[in-house]
């Protein structure tokens, strides 16, 4: 069945090619929802781990808040070491000077 250029093709040829493309994409329509709902790494578990990635980013900004204080905190103490070293033996060991009088306060007081 050779046919010249001038013929036209038969509407049984486009239909087999149509029916070949829409059972392609319903086998790729079944392999997606498949894949998002009962493989390992399904719809769920990419919800949980948004969620959790959420979480983390924010535990680190707090953890970098922290870090940030406790780098001024150590380059203060570098300034000025005598000061720092004194004030941990008063306030953390109770330590004082002999003859100086101490009065102890509630420790709500003691930042205000």
């Amino acid at each position: 069945m050779e046919r010249s250029s001038g013929e036209k093709r038969s509407s049984g040829d486009f239909s087999i090619v149509r029916k070949l493309a829409y059972g392609f994409l319903a086998l790729a329509l079944l392999n997606t929802l498949a894949n998002l709902f009962f493989s390992e790494l399904n719809l769920k578990k990419v919800v949980q781990l948004k969620l959790a990635s959420d979480r983390l980013s924010k535990l680190i900004e707090v953890e970098k808040g922290k870090n940030l204080r406790l780098t001024a905190l150590h380059a203060r103490v570098n300034r000025n070491p005598r000061f720092y070293k004194e004030k941990f033996v008063r306030e953390y060991l109770l330590m004082f000077k002999k003859g100086e009088r101490v009065i102890p306060l509630p420790r709500e007081l003691w930042y205000r």
